[in-house]
């Protein structure tokens, strides 16, 4: 059952990499503190550049950590010890052009895949905490 997961996740990547687009700009902030889960924001973070949809960085502990001269096109907070990684993005996913739609669409299958399940991906539409910092991150030209 893990391969048939692979394969989807590797279809996906795949088709959104043949696309041509311009890589979306992620930014993830890495709140974990234990070894399993600091590597598999590692294995999430390779998985996403090998999809060649992405451009990374990443930075540790608190969102208010993060600065940038160009905006991103997602951050996301992966929290200690929660069973959900946080998607900021600038608007509701239905307000998304389409590549920004693929984009998160093939960062979500990535979630899901990399934690096992043990994560969920949840965005603005999905719970106030994205929708709150990305707010913030929109006031504060971040995203």
């Amino acid at each position: 059952m893990r391969r048939i997961g692979c394969a989807v996740v590797l279809i996906v990547l795949m088709a959104v990499s043949g696309l041509g687009a311009e890589p979306a700009r992620l930014m993830i902030v890495d709140q974990t503190s234990g070894l399993v889960e600091s590597m598999q924001v590692e294995v999430l973070a390779r998985v996403l550049l090998a999809s060649q949809a992405f451009t990374i960085k990443a930075a540790m502990g608190s969102p208010d950590d993060v600065h940038t001269d160009e905006p991103f096109d997602f951050v996301i907070i992966v929290p200690h010890g929660e069973p959900r990684v946080w998607i900021c993005m600038p608007g509701l996913p239905g307000t998304l052009d389409e590549e920004t739609r693929n984009a998160l669409a093939v960062l979500n299958a990535s979630i899901i895949q990399v934690f096992a399940g043990e994560r969920q991906p949840l965005g603005p539409a999905d719970d106030l905490y994205p929708f709150f910092w990305s707010a913030a991150f929109l006031r504060r030209g971040i995203l």
